[in-house]
């Protein structure tokens, strides 16, 4: 079956961060053999011990890698971090790339029943996104402290297979808490606030770029200007995690999830960086039971991951990561702040609304900057970040 593939190829260069020089590295398998160390603990946070596995190139001697974290499929009722086969092979051959990966478990149902009653599927959900952001930053930590796994924390990719990439996917686009929508808002107060309760506080869940391997948002709207890249494969006949909008698990479990098919269009009308594969007629998870579109999805994926920290390319100079920079509160009822250690690098800061319209523009010339708000209605509304080399940063807040 002829596979679809619909790529915008909008390279994100951060200066000093970019991988200038890789060569065949994260591209190809040049690493024979792949170091894996079993059931490291993440988390002990709610009275749940979390572990995960990490893969590493055997003989590697770089010491400041980039990482690929990806959690299972299982409809958030099952399944763990050695027995979803696409998890386990993409964590190897990434390895053999170069890169630092790692399998994580999350917390799950604690039955089946539990996913056919609304709320309580979403806060399951939910927990798990609180679980994903802990492991990202436990890798943080490490990096900041014992520097056991050499990873570069600037460069952390996520993503996974089915309900790993559902995780993820809101991991990365469900920005504030003012964002999600109210029964959502809820359960995340309830469950730690929108850094979660899973534990390793004090460090950044910030990914780089998701790979999105048959998930879903519960809301299109989620996607926006400046969000981060991703990599995306769906069967559009997938009626598990809908690649349009319609309940999961064929209507059986009442949360709306919209899949490529629904986000696709936001990915180009905001032009976000991202590569899709559609495959015509398939079900869930496709690749599962096929060598080939294994194959297609892993080689693929690597080819968009190596061109987002690569690529010489500057056809579109966007920054997306905003380290030392700080925008609080958010959502913001009267005063949003924005904090930047260094502001040598950055011209100007812009309020823009969800249209594009210019709100507010003020010049950087201190490391502290108000934005009040003047009137401007509730809602979603986006900071551009004007550097002084003419490249751009933008980041969601909301006004409540």
């Amino acid at each position: 079956m002829k596979t679809k593939l619909y790529s915008l190829l909008v390279f994100a260069l951060a200066g000093s961060q970019l991988f200038a020089q890789c060569g065949q590295r994260y591209k190809d398998m040049i690493f024979s053999n792949v170091t894996k160390t079993s059931d490291i603990t993440y988390s002990t946070a709610n009275s749940t011990t979390l572990k995960l596995d990490v893969y590493e190139p055997t003989g590697d001697t770089a010491s400041m890698r980039p990482l690929i974290i990806l959690a299972h499929g299982g409809s958030f009722i099952s399944g763990s971090k050695t027995d979803d086969n696409v998890v386990v092979t993409l964590c190897n051959n990434y390895a053999k790339r170069g890169y630092v990966t790692a399998s994580i478990n999350y917390r799950l149902a604690a039955n089946p029943l539990v996913m056919l009653d609304s709320s309580a599927a979403i806060q399951t959900v939910l927990k798990a996104i609180s679980d994903g952001k802990s492991a990202i930053r436990f890798f943080r930590k490490d990096a900041a402290t014992t520097n056991t796994y050499k990873i570069n924390p600037d460069w952390i990719f996520a993503g996974g297979n089915s309900a790993g990439a559902v995780l993820f996917m809101h991991l990365i686009y469900l920005d504030s808490l003012g964002e999600a929508p109210p029964a959502f808002q809820t359960i995340i107060n309830q469950n730690g606030g929108f850094d979660g309760n899973s534990g390793n506080d004090g460090y950044s869940a910030e990914l780089s770029g998701v790979i999105n391997l048959a998930g879903g948002l519960n809301m299109p709207e989620f996607i926006g200007p400046g969000n981060k890249p991703s990599f995306n494969a769906h069967g559009d006949a997938d009626y598990t995690v809908p690649y349009n909008c319609a309940n999961a698990q064929n209507g059986a479990t009442p949360v709306r999830l919209c899949g490529l098919g629904a986000l696709e269009p936001r990915y180009n009308m905001f032009s976000i960086p991202h590569v899709s594969i559609v495959y015509p007629g398939a079900g869930h998870v496709p690749w599962q039971s096929s060598a080939a579109k294994m194959t297609e999805v892993d080689t693929t994926s690597a080819n968009f991951l190596y061109s987002l920290m690569c690529s010489s390319s500057t056809s579109i100079k966007e920054v997306f990561d905003l380290n030392g920079v700080k925008v609080f509160p958010n959502p913001a009822n009267d005063v949003l702040n924005i904090t930047f250690k260094d502001i040598n690098r950055f011209e100007k800061v812009q309020l823009l609304d969800a249209t594009g319209r210019l709100m507010n523009e003020q010049q950087v010339t201190s490391a502290n900057i108000s934005i009040n708000r003047n009137g401007i209605s509730s809602g979603i509304y986006f900071v551009r970040f004007v550097m002084n080399d003419g490249s751009a940063a933008v980041k969601k807040v909301v006004f409540e």
